[in-house]
């Protein structure tokens, strides 16, 4: 008899050892006592990521977890209500907890157990318990933006608009009818960019361009968040977007020219020049572009007349003139490698004659740059000096000498 009592004992301890350890009960019954709800909520996560845990099992922490924050929300809305001190960052945070955790919840139940059997939580459940909430998490994003905490401001912004495409919400069709989602993607884009983040800029460029807020400079933040991800097909892909959308923002333009120019796809340089050239003949960036793949590709000649178009419809395109004198320079210095240097030979005096004349070419428009930019020494000064050495200006060579010696 005493050793059936003893077993019977141990039988009855061990469960009741059993039933407190249970993770689940216990955090049911924090649950219903309001208390260690912090704490039971990241338990209920530890153990969710037990590979030995059932999947309803793990759904049900999840959902625990999301109600553990949803109590947490609602004591510091109830302190809002009375006029309390509340804590605004637990309020907020405590939100985005509830609604992640929710849908993790929601994801899980998706796929199927163990025994390959599906028990998905209803969407109209999932749907009437956040619905009421959801507004709050764009004014989170902008209460954490105004106080310049970008990522966290971001990662509100990024739920409020993913909210959007997930099962339970997808019969709101919120994508189209949510007036306030283009706001958030562009708030969400900014926030994204001040906080380094370049995979949510490209996540949200496209909805943040429909807020109509400078559109092109979110296509032009979306092209920079490709190249820093080292997307360079996605990138120009975004350039040529940026440019057919915004053909009055240059940047997109001089972006793909210096892509195609600097990596030696001067024939595509030019293509895009030309074409655009059709589209619009009387934009004179066009045509400085032409210039500039020209004069990479040693075509002087031709750099010169399309620097010529460019300047006549901006006489003050600094950049074209200094395509045009470059341009001329080289074909100075191209025609002195096999001008006659014979003096008795009568073709030495025309060839001095012909090399004066293209020093002469080059020097009004890098003079003019000079004159445009005369910050920018660096530019000007070398060819300057060359080309006042060949015509023989004295005064004007000692000057360049002095400028480069300083620089």
């Amino acid at each position: 008899m005493r050793i059936l009592t003893t077993i019977i004992l141990a039988l009855f301890f061990s469960s009741a050892s059993m039933y407190a350890a249970n993770p689940l009960r216990t955090a049911k019954e924090n649950i219903r006592k309001g208390q260690k709800l912090d704490e039971t909520a990241n338990n209920l996560i530890k153990e969710a990521a037990k590979a030995e845990m059932r999947l309803a099992d793990k759904v049900e922490c999840w959902r625990l977890a999301a109600e553990c924050s949803h109590k947490l929300y609602d004591a510091e809305n109830t302190k809002l209500y009375l006029r309390q001190s509340y804590d605004t960052v637990h309020f907020y945070t405590h939100l985005l907890d509830m609604f992640q955790r929710t849908l993790r919840a929601d994801s899980l139940s998706q796929q199927p157990d163990e025994k390959g059997r599906k028990r998905p939580i209803a969407a109209h459940k999932i749907h009437d318990y956040l619905s009421p909430y959801r507004t709050n998490l764009l004014n989170g994003g902008k209460w954490f933006y105004r106080h310049t905490n970008m990522k966290e401001a971001y990662r509100f912004l990024d739920a409020y608009v993913d909210v959007a495409s997930t099962n339970a919400f997808a019969a709101d069709s919120l994508a189209v009818r949510d007036t306030l989602m283009p706001q958030a993607a562009y708030l969400a884009v900014a926030a994204a960019r001040s906080a380094d983040q370049p995979e949510g800029v490209v996540k949200h460029g496209r909805r943040a361009r429909m807020a109509g807020l400078q559109s092109h400079l979110i296509q032009e933040y979306v092209c920079r968040a490709y190249v820093q991800l080292g997307d360079t097909a996605a990138a120009l892909n975004a350039l040529y977007e940026g440019l057919h959308e915004y053909p009055e923002h240059p940047i997109f333009f001089s972006s793909l020219i210096d892509h195609y120019s600097l990596g030696g796809d001067q024939e595509k340089g030019l293509a895009l020049a030309d074409s655009m050239i059709k589209v619009d003949p009387k934009r004179p960036i066009y045509w400085y572009a032409r210039s500039l793949v020209l004069l990479r590709e040693g075509r002087d000649r031709e750099a010169i007349d399309a620097s010529d178009k460019c300047l006549e419809l901006d006489p003050q395109y600094v950049d074209a003139y200094y395509n045009k004198g470059i341009a001329s320079l080289n074909l100075a210095m191209s025609f002195a490698e096999n001008a006659c240097t014979d003096l008795t030979d009568p073709r030495c005096l025309r060839d001095r004659e012909i090399l004066r004349s293209l020093y002469q070419l080059a020097k009004q428009p890098l003079e003019k740059v000079r004159e445009l930019a005369p910050e920018d020494s660096s530019r000007w000064a070398a060819p300057l000096y060359r080309i006042y050495l060949h015509l023989n200006m004295g005064k004007e060579f000692d000057e360049m000498d002095r400028i480069l010696k300083k620089d």
